[in-house]
């Protein structure tokens, strides 16, 4: 049944329910009105007054007729506010997004994003064609590691990093700062999302990226602290040109309705007359916090007005949003695949305009915490059971073939969800980066490597694993002698005819038909099934068959473990029983030099091997080896 909230705290009234019936207005702790000011009477004055004068719409695009001179106040104003040279209107924060990556970016570019990004940015990298990589959340050292890398795979490349000031989901705030020293330090432009921080976060609320000159454009939406709705983009004038003049997104749809923007420019007048407002905002949001931890609950991230209370389960998320609301309170319960499995949470948001008493009835209506939370671990699911009786551990996840590394990514959320730090190596067909991971701080070390993957390893890191995974890597070793040869006639041939081979017919496809084709030559069995794993047809570009090449060279080459393999560690083998491109010698061959290794068969995996069936047995082997 829908339930009607009070978006005015001295609304007292019954409200009406669809259906005849009448229930008690829930009090608003889940919409974006951050300041009250969607119902305040300067902004609702302003809004009438231009929709008398105006129009309720724009009627036309805003390089045909749909211009108002409350557009041109709002941009002017906005522009002045944030100390930017230039501002453009949009209707959304979506087409906003959509705009901005198209105008940084195109499909020379590779786009760095972090992983917790707002799905209308990934939208748009798809959009304008670019390559997409992900940054860990919040973390500008994984970020510079990939910045490096990608400047030495491309000097002259162009780059761009997305990043959120404060995200959504999960309430942190991103280090805008440092992330734009990186990207200056690196030839990179970066692009802020800011349209939950405007209006509450940084100085005057002008937002984290206020007053950093390397931050190439601002997203802002009116639709949050503004109680408007619409958006704007925010950057030098010549960027704001480009977008004039380019972008389809601000050229081919009608113009932000003008009653909007009046309204919009009434609420960044009142900002403004308050510029404490957000930061009292804050300090409440610091109280909750507070008394939630005090509680037993484990304190939100970040310090601003959104609070991430995570109980993992999706059942429990929904029960406690179902207790709120008996209190008359309005929260909602986020769930997969708005976030990961496991990682189901109450996304509670404090207004400056709250009553007091909310917080004692909060508290009493979500009762006791649940025993299986945990702090959230970089925005994701928290761990299964209390963090105190966890050790600290950190996993490298290695992948070893000239393939996409994305595969990993329900390995890592399954890891962060317990409170593990996840890191993962890559190396890719085409633009994919190479990222070479290192140990960092304290915490079990434990080695996940797929196919060659324990060769790519720097010594050091390789020695210092306390715990190995190798997932079809046994497999992968060409024997020696007679029983390698044809592989290894194969393997020669292939990397021979892709030195050959020009680079407008190579493609990742047509590397898996090559060396099919060597196979059926050699007289291998099963020459169907002998295909190396990786995208359907991607480009390959000289530099990423020279790379191709010498994972050939280094397969052809791998006849034993690699030095710096460690010694005495525990050491777990996953095979996929249907993995038809390895050799039974091989197999044997490992599991000789690993006598102590456990050993897992599974079926149906195939060669990828990053699926769930894995995933599930290698979490249970290391939670058994795990210390007590």
């Amino acid at each position: 049944m829908l339930r009607a909230f009070t978006a005015n705290p001295e609304a007292a009234a019954l409200a009406a329910v669809p259906g005849g019936a009448a229930a008690a207005p829930l009090q608003d702790l889940a919409s974006n009105d951050y300041l009250g000011l969607s119902r305040h009477p300067a902004v609702l004055a302003a809004a009438a007054a231009e929709l008398q004068t105006g129009g309720l719409g724009a009627t036309a695009s805003r390089l045909v007729c749909g211009t108002r001179p409350v557009h041109l106040a709002l941009e002017e104003a906005l522009a002045a506010w944030l100390e930017r040279e230039r501002v453009l209107l949009f209707p959304s924060g979506f087409q906003a997004n959509l705009a901005a990556v198209a105008a940084l970016a195109d499909r020379h570019t590779l786009v760095l994003a972090d992983r917790l990004i707002h799905h209308s940015l990934l939208v748009g990298v798809r959009a304008c064609g670019a390559r997409l990589a992900r940054f860990a959340h919040n973390d500008p050292a994984d970020l510079e590691r990939r910045l490096i890398a990608a400047r030495q795979q491309r000097p002259r490349g162009r780059l761009l990093v997305l990043c959120e000031s404060l995200y959504s989901m999960e309430g942190t705030g991103a280090p805008v700062a440092e992330l734009a020293a990186l990207c200056h330090r690196h030839g990179a432009a970066l692009l802020v999302d800011e349209a939950h921080a405007l209006g509450v976060l940084g100085p005057g609320g002008r937002g984290l990226a206020h007053g950093i000159a390397e931050v190439a454009l601002v997203c802002g939406t009116f639709g949050k602290a503004f109680g408007s709705g619409g958006a704007f983009l925010a950057g030098e004038a010549l960027v704001g040109e480009w977008l004039l003049q380019s972008s389809g997104a601000f050229r081919y749809t009608t113009a932000l309705a003008p009653p909007l923007a009046a309204g919009a420019l009434a609420a960044l007048e009142l900002i403004q007359a308050d510029p404490g407002a957000g930061v009292a905002l804050q300090e409440r949001a610091c109280r909750w916090r507070d008394a939630l931890e005090a509680a037993g609950w484990p304190r939100p991230p970040g310090e601003g007005p959104i609070l991430a209370l995570l109980l993992g389960d999706e059942a429990a998320a929904l029960a406690a949003q179902a207790r709120l609301e008996a209190a008359g309170l309005l929260t909602v319960a986020i769930r997969p695949p708005t976030v990961p499995e496991g990682g189901a949470r109450l996304r509670l948001v404090l207004r400056a305009d709250l009553p007091g008493g909310c917080l004692p009835r909060l508290l009493a209506a979500l009762g006791p915490p649940p025993t299986v939370a945990g702090p959230i671990a970089l925005g994701r699911p928290a761990a299964a059971t209390p963090v105190a009786a966890r050790p600290a551990l950190q996993v490298i996840a290695m992948h070893g073939w000239a393939g996409d590394a994305s595969g990993w990514e329900p390995w890592r959320q399954q890891a962060e969800a317990r409170g593990w730090r996840w890191q993962s190596g890559e190396r890719g067909y085409g633009g994919a980066l190479p990222v070479q991971p290192s140990w960092q701080g304290e915490g079990l070390r434990v080695l996940i490597s797929h196919s060659l993957g324990v060769h790519l390893l720097p010594q050091g890191v390789l020695a210092a694993a306390e715990r190995v995974v190798l997932l079809a890597g046994f497999g992968r070793f060409v024997p020696p002698g007679r029983a390698g040869r044809a592989l290894r006639t194969a393997l020669a041939g292939m990397a021979e005819a892709l030195a050959e081979a020009p680079d407008p017919g190579v493609s990742a496809l047509r590397a898996q038909v090559l060396l099919r084709d060597f196979l059926r030559r050699s007289a291998a069995p099963d020459p169907a099934e002998a295909l190396p794993p990786g995208p359907a047809d991607q480009p390959l570009g000289a530099p990423a068959r020279a790379r191709l090449r010498q994972d050939l060279a280094l397969l052809a080459a791998s006849r034993d473990l690699p030095a710096g393999f460690p010694e005495g560690v525990p050491v777990l083998l996953v095979e996929a029983g249907d993995d038809r491109i390895v050799l039974p010698e091989a197999r044997d061959l490992l599991a000789q030099r690993l006598p102590g290794a456990e050993r897992l068969v599974i079926a149906g995996a195939g060669h990828a091997f990053l699926s769930t069936p894995p995933l599930a047995a290698v979490l249970q082997w290391l939670e058994r080896l795990l210390p007590r």
